[in-house]
């Protein structure tokens, strides 16, 4: 009885370290999470103003410089358009792992806002010669929804489709109802994701290895999307092969 006694009393004294130490390491992700989000929010102006100032001098100055002076503002506009939105995907994520992101639900027709997004889309699709479709049921299906940030999700997933597509391929997008849930998917045949790459996709700042994309990534996306769609109470996954193309889904559960 004694050493069960003595037992019980180094589990309980064990216990009350671990919760010391759950404490502390909550109190320092905290305090991390307030430190990103406030560097990340005083380099939002200053990079906003570099990202505008440069996309208005190639417009003024286009013609009017060598083409190594105005190769120059283009590198700069260039790093100051990725540099501004990784700062705008750390201020989302920073808001989203703290738990301050507050949804401002409406009922929406979800058809509508796949059509718009695919619209929007289009025109980059276009200029190389990749041909987006969209396949939705004739009924109209409605859901309790943020729509500024579904609209996001589905913006970030159609995005990446288009940029691993090669030209002249297509973009197949679909929406349709599954037991009580709308399944938004968005197929491309572009280069694949390997096995091991699959597994790390919807974490922060993961890309894919030796990725072949048009634009660089910041490797934030998937991740914002993946907090979205579950702050929803929806599931998002990947179905790829290398070479073969790559499938997203993403579910949203619908009003009973």
């Amino acid at each position: 009885m004694d050493e069960m006694s003595k037992l019980n009393n180094d589990l309980i004294n064990m216990q009350r370290q671990l919760s010391k130490v759950n404490a502390e390491l909550s109190r320092l992700a905290d305090l991390r999470n307030r430190f990103v989000g406030m560097a990340a929010h005083d380099l939002r102006n200053p990079l906003g103003v570099i990202k505008n100032y440069s996309e208005f001098l190639m417009q003024e100055l286009n013609g009017k410089l060598s083409e190594d002076h105005f190769e120059i503002i283009k590198i700069i506009h260039s790093t100051g358009v990725f540099m501004h939105r990784l700062v705008e995907g750390i201020l989302d994520l920073s808001a989203m792992q703290s738990g301050k992101v507050s949804l401002h639900v409406s009922r929406n027709n979800l058809g509508d806002m796949f059509s718009e997004i695919v619209k929007l889309n289009q025109t980059l699709a276009e200029i190389h010669s990749i041909r987006i479709t969209l396949k939705k049921p004739t009924e109209h299906i409605v859901a309790d929804v943020d729509k500024t940030k579904i609209r996001q999700v589905i913006n970030n997933l159609l995005n990446n489709a288009v940029k691993y597509s090669s030209d002249g391929t297509e973009v197949n997008c679909a929406l349709f109802r599954k037991d009580n849930f709308a399944v938004f998917c968005i197929k491309d045949q572009g280069i694949g994701i390997s096995t091991e790459d699959q597994k790390s996709i919807f974490e922060p700042f993961r890309t894919i290895s030796n990725e072949e994309r048009r634009e660089k990534s910041v490797g934030l996306g998937l991740s914002i999307a993946k907090n979205i769609v579950q702050a929803h109470g929806g599931s998002i996954d990947v179905q790829s092969e290398p070479g073969k193309g790559s499938t997203f889904c993403f579910t949203l559960p619908l009003p009973k």
